[in-house]
């Protein structure tokens, strides 16, 4: 687990906005508390307005990665944005980076001055999560060869659900997300506690995110998911693009930089220390994989005491069951449609949700 919180594990977003939103409701008065992960999250989130905005995560590397994409929002065009990032092809981005320095704090600016051949590349999928599945994406151009490119071309969802349903489904591709989701596997190679920590028993890995992503196709548009393009390109396609990459959002989110503030620590051990009831909105993402059940009940304990009456709430969970303590049931009003509702729509397709309101 430490050396989880020693790298960049993530560094592109696999987490839908819209869903993110429609979840959480945030008005402009509200106080909101995210976790940062690729930092894709908090800058999404700023395209609605709200008074202020937490983002804080355990692992201090990516803050770094939030405070670098805030810095090249801020002072870059959007073309050299994309540029610098990695969208965009470019020969020299640490030019560009002598660009955003001065605007790094000095924890931020010391771990990129060593890190120049990842700026260099274009951080964008400078990940782990994001390397490994560059190289699956390879195995499965290799395996599905110009049936991957096929598959994300579709503009008419009838088209693919027959394309899905008669060239592209198969026993091997079905078989292939248990061998790539065997814990055993994930602990060796991937490393990612969220994959194996916390698993819901009644549930087969490979078997469920196979199910999940052929009931995705056969309601979605497949260009439309940033997961599945990384998963069968290692990029992202230009459709899939959250706000934070597209131009009108860059411009929203500029605007509102100035209400973002970055906190490095245990997201648990914070809203433990807070006092008073300080939040309007909580986005914690998919937490509960990396929490143990007393560390994912001391976490609904700390939402319900920071919230002020009528917080929302937004959790995700991919192959974790963590459930609501029976005491706090009464006291997190869940809505249940929506959380259907999400899970079908969610362009990530892998999560379940836990989301509602606060009662006080």
């Amino acid at each position: 687990m430490a050396n989880f919180y020693e790298r960049l594990s993530y560094s592109f977003g696999n987490e839908d906005w819209v869903t993110e939103q429609k979840a959480l409701k945030i008005q402009p008065t509200d106080s909101v508390i995210c976790v940062t992960a690729s930092g894709d999250r908090p800058l999404n989130l700023l395209t609605s307005n709200c008074k202020e905005l937490l983002s804080i995560d355990a692992n201090p590397i990516q803050n770094h990665l939030l405070n670098l994409k805030v810095a090249a929002i801020e002072l870059l065009d959007y073309s050299d944005y994309l540029f610098f990032l990695g969208v965009l092809e470019h020969p020299n981005r640490l030019e560009l980076f002598q660009q955003l320095f001065s605007r790094l704090d000095p924890a931020s600016r010391e771990y990129w001055t060593k890190q120049k051949r990842m700026i260099q590349k274009g951080v964008l999928y400078q990940g782990t999560i994001e390397r490994m599945l560059f190289w699956i994406s390879r195995a499965v151009q290799g395996l599905r060869g110009e049936k991957a490119e096929q598959l994300l071309s579709f503009d008419d969802l009838e088209a693919q659900k027959a394309y899905v349903n008669t060239e592209w489904e198969s026993a091997s591709w079905k078989n292939s997300f248990d061998l790539a989701l065997n814990p055993f596997l994930s602990r060796l190679f991937v490393k990612d506690p969220g994959l194996y920590l916390t698993v819901d028993s009644s549930i087969s890995p490979g078997l469920y995110i196979h199910q999940r992503l052929h009931a995705y196709l056969n309601n979605h548009l497949a260009k439309k998911s940033p997961l599945l393009s990384l998963l069968l390109t290692g990029k992202v396609s230009k459709e899939a693009f959250s706000p934070y990459l597209q131009e009108e959002g860059t411009a929203q989110i500029r605007s509102r930089l100035n209400r973002l503030t970055v906190k490095t620590g245990n997201i648990v051990d914070y809203l433990e220390s807070v006092q008073g009831e300080k939040f309007d909105c909580f986005s914690i993402s998919d937490v509960a994989s990396y929490l143990t059940p007393p560390d994912f009940e001391r976490l609904i304990q700390g939402i319900y005491k920071t919230a002020k009456p009528g917080a929302r709430f937004c959790m995700r969970q991919f192959l974790s069951g963590q459930q609501i303590p029976q005491q706090y049931l009464p006291r997190f009003k869940r809505d249940h449609a929506l959380e259907d509702e999400l899970q079908k729509q969610d362009n990530c397709f892998v999560y379940r949700f836990i989301t509602g309101e606060i009662i006080k």
